[in-house]
């Protein structure tokens, strides 16, 4: 089976020659693990520049059989090094300009993408909460996957406002922070919390967490399961995909017209929003899961203000 590389945050600009430096080591063979531990940063870190520099050359370069979904799989890429090597040895060591931005969603788009996700949908009120969950938290769609509704609820049915990412659910195996004080979010889940009771799915006992069972997933697959998570990777790689809620994740966007977003661009938008309201990069960096300050800074930039509208009116 083809390992995808998986899109989880931006190429900053000062790693883009060490990006292209990966992505050789890896069309020579190289494992991401024996990337990572090389150049002491994670294996997530690793997949992130390689796919932006081999999209990049794969939207560019021309490369006969080569496009950019293509160059998400590294078998496809060894299939191609020569050419790849190739158009690597004519790229500069400044990142194209759509390789340090990307863009956050606006108010407007994820209002009018809600409302099309709600007229689309054939069951809506889990989409909607899927689709206000991702913006509201930040969490990764494989966490998202994971949470249970003992996560979201007290045993006394009341919402868990102040939660946590478990351990368990962290694709980082650390546990952090998690906040449900989304108006928008809460409605939608205790809609759809309400359908699943109406529906007997994933019930528990009368009078506690509105009659669901707590560790049943807090979303779950049309087929009244939780998402299916399955590991992959070598023995003692502790490594999962959960393609059904990808897969959901993208029929969402597509229902909402948004174009060329993933859950990339909302933990950007997510970002954004924080610095907005005065975070510093420790804080988004505990919400989004990113233990080091300066990854965040290379993952999420702070969006900085042109001196122009930063003097105008200033006294």
């Amino acid at each position: 089976m083809e390992e995808p590389i998986e899109p989880e945050e931006g190429t900053p600009q000062s790693s883009w020659t060490l990006a292209i430096a990966m992505l050789r080591n890896v069309l020579d063979g190289d494992t991401y693990d024996a990337v990572a531990s090389r150049h002491d940063i994670t294996r997530t870190a690793v997949e992130r520049r390689i796919k932006a520099v081999a999209i990049h050359v794969a939207s560019t370069a021309g490369i006969a059989g080569l496009n950019a979904e293509g160059a998400a799989f590294v078998r496809r890429l060894r299939l191609h090094r020569d050419a790849i090597r190739e158009a690597l040895d004519k790229l500069g060591t400044e990142p194209p300009a759509h390789a340090r931005h990307v863009r956050a969603l606006t108010d407007e788009e994820i209002s009018s993408g809600a409302l099309r996700i709600r007229g689309r949908s054939h069951h809506h009120h889990e989409d909607m909460a899927l689709y206000y969950i991702l913006l509201a938290t930040g969490a990764r769609p494989l966490e998202i996957a994971r949470l249970e509704v003992r996560d979201y609820l007290h045993a006394d049915g009341t919402v868990r406002h102040i939660s946590s990412v478990r351990s368990e659910v962290a694709i980082t195996g650390r546990e952090r922070p998690l906040f449900f004080c989304s108006m928008r979010l809460e409605e939608a889940l205790n809609a759809y919390l309400a359908e699943r009771v109406a529906s007997r799915q994933g019930l528990g006992a009368d009078g506690e967490y509105r009659g669901l069972d707590p560790a049943s997933r807090l979303f779950l697959s049309t087929n009244g399961q939780g998402f299916e998570i399955k590991p992959y990777g070598s023995n003692g790689q502790k490594r999962f995909r959960c393609r059904a809620i990808q897969e959901t994740y993208r029929k969402l966007f597509r229902y909402a017209e948004l174009k060329q977003v993933t859950a990339l661009t909302v933990r950007h938008t997510v970002a954004d929003r924080l610095y907005a309201r005065g975070a510093d990069e420790s804080q988004i960096g505990l919400l989004l899961g990113i233990a080091d300050r300066s990854a965040v800074r290379d993952q999420f930039p702070r969006p900085l203000l042109s001196l122009d509208t930063l003097t105008t009116d200033l006294v």
